[in-house]
């Protein structure tokens, strides 16, 4: 009987004792065989120990009980992921609408011409407008491959229009607002809206990787162009190709031609780091054409990016351009990136910009009078002439709080001596730099400055001579010859998606070459002005976001008849 009795008991003891150890048979041996090498690790207190049940006390030299199993924390606990489109949903849209101001009060002064500018006759002191955008997309409606999107904007403004001085009747003349912008009417345009089917053929040979586009949307190329048509693409991991057509869109007014030019083009690049035995470099082609159209008078032209990327290093990249126009050479273009650590980058970039090359882009169009936002009428930049452009620009990090950025440029003048001046293509020197500390977590103050001299040819000051003046130079060869720049920035900012304000100010002094002097009406050659802007982004919630914006200008030198610009902006969005 006492052997049962005694049998029993140890059966119970162990499994109580099995129980306690949480199963952990066989007994592990915990004899190091090895020196870890972690000598920076301490033991708990005492204090720690005490606190283990007694149970566990009595067998922490034979084993250790097994941690918690880890809870991973849902993502919808992350506030600044929530307000993240997510990509999967197959209905995703979102909604910004806007409203601004823009003033310039009257000083009360005459021009520098000595004029006397009248007020709601000559120029509007105060216009206001409401301008609002809207985007949605789809994802797997209807049918598994296909995608679509769609953005369209809209402007509620009205054509501020002149007021006869002595009928104080308002005039067919439309009246130039304090600001120059396009808001000068209302209406509402699709900026794009296009389908795409992807994932829609076989997989054998690769098929799989081709989609078609079709609708309103940008093409990357060649040009960044705007054109209403279809797109043909494969993305695989060594060959990247596309073929487009269409007919191009405006982006800068709704008054467009009846006749726009059609687009026609394509890439291929071919990626040898997707190869067996990759190698570390791409090449690639872009061809671009744009027809002849007679409403706009541009001549068809074409054009040809050649480009190579090399990376010997993961942190160097080496990037080759070169452009045609035609069969001519028009641009080359040579950058270098480097990175030191993680935190410090340099970049080396080169241009040379030839006679044959385009103004700004290859959709250059004829003035046209009757439309005042005509982009031409701020981007005239005249002749194009030979140039060589380059820069050298780099940031780091120090003590994880204070960020330094630096950069020097230049541009040399390459023109033959038969060729006239310009003041777009003149040589200068660039020096500018930049600093941001953060004081604190959420507070950060920045201090930058920027100055260029520029070398013109410029030409002999014209006098008055007895109420008759010598003709003024052509506006080409005029222009700044000098300029100094400074700002500061203090930002606050408490977390991803919630709020964040910031103030910045700044002060520059502008030096013009003389080209007329006149001893009755004396013209500055210098101006100094300064401003600033206050913005504020507050998100009410994951998905509604508040902006504010107001900026204001000292008065100008050049515009005495002004106490300076002042402009106010409300912003508020939906992501959905």
């Amino acid at each position: 009987m006492s052997r049962v009795t005694t049998a029993g008991w140890l059966v119970a003891m162990a499994s109580l004792v099995s129980t306690t150890l949480v199963r952990a048979e066989p007994r592990p041996n915990l004899t190091l065989a090895h020196d870890p090498g972690l000598h920076h690790l301490r033991m708990r207190p005492r204090a720690a120990q005490a606190s283990l049940p007694a149970s566990a006390a009595a067998v922490r030299h034979s084993v250790m009980p097994l941690p918690p199993p880890h809870t991973p924390t849902p993502t919808s606990r992350i506030a600044e992921l929530d307000g993240i489109r997510n990509v999967l949903q197959p209905v995703s849209f979102s909604l910004n609408v806007g409203y601004q101001i823009d003033g310039a009060r009257p000083s009360g002064r005459d021009r520098v011409d000595g004029g006397t500018p009248q007020a709601g006759s000559d120029y509007a002191t105060l216009r206001s407008y409401g301008f609002g955008e809207g985007y949605a997309s789809t994802r797997g409606v209807g049918l598994a491959s296909l995608s679509t999107y769609f953005s369209a904007r809209f402007e509620a403004a009205r054509r501020i229009r002149a007021r006869d001085p002595v009928t104080d009747q308002e005039t067919t003349a439309a009246l130039p607002p304090p600001i120059a912008t396009w808001f000068d009417r209302s209406g509402t345009d699709l900026r794009t809206g296009w389908a795409e089917l992807r994932d829609f053929l076989p997989r054998r040979w690769g098929l799989q990787r081709l989609r078609v586009r079709a609708g309103d949307q940008f093409i990357y190329g060649a040009w960044s162009m705007h054109v209403l048509g279809a797109n043909v693409a494969y993305d695989g991991d060594t060959l990247q190709a596309s073929v487009f057509s269409g007919v191009r869109r405006s982006d800068y007014t709704r008054a467009v031609a009846t006749a726009q030019p059609t687009a026609f083009g394509g890439t291929l690049r071919f990626d040898l780091r997707g190869l067996a035995r990759p190698l570390p470099i791409a090449v690639g082609a872009s061809f671009l054409r744009l027809s002849d159209s007679d409403d706009t008078g541009q001549p068809a032209t074409s054009s040809t990016l050649l480009q190579a990327d090399w990376r010997p290093r993961r942190w160097v990249a080496v990037i080759a351009q070169a452009r045609l126009l035609g069969s001519n050479s028009a641009n080359q273009r040579l950058e270098v990136r480097a990175r030191y650590k993680e935190v410090s980058n340099l970049v080396f970039d080169i241009t040379h910009r030839e006679q044959d090359d385009w103004r700004w882009d290859p959709t250059l169009v004829v003035l046209r009078q009757d439309d005042i936002t005509e982009a031409r009428r701020y981007l005239d930049l005249g002749p194009v002439l030979p140039q060589l452009i380059a820069s050298v620009r780099g940031g780091t990090l120090i003590a994880e709080n204070v960020d330094l950025y630096a950069r020097i440029a230049g541009a040399a003048d390459l023109r033959g001596r038969t060729m006239p001046a310009s003041s777009y293509s003149a040589s200068y020197l660039e020096l500018a730099g930049a600093l941001e500390v953060r004081l604190r977590r959420q507070v950060a103050v920045g201090l930058s400055a920027l100055s260029r001299q520029t070398s013109r040819t410029l030409p002999h000051s014209v006098e008055d001579h007895a109420g008759v003046a010598d003709p003024l130079p052509g506006e080409t060869a005029i222009g700044e010859e000098g300029f100094t720049e400074v700002g500061s920035t203090l930002r606050m900012s408490l977390g991803a998606r919630k709020f964040s304000a910031v103030l910045e100010v700044y002060g520059r002094r502008t030096h013009f070459g003389a080209t007329y002097h006149d001893p009755m009406a004396l013209i500055p050659n210098s101006e100094v002005r300064g401003g600033g802007r206050f913005t504020v982004d507050a998100w009410l919630g994951p998905r509604v976001r508040l902006f504010a914006a107001y900026d204001a200008s000292s008065e100008l030198d050049t515009a005495p008849e002004i106490n300076g610009y002042k402009s106010l902006r409300l912003i508020m969005s939906g992501v959905y």
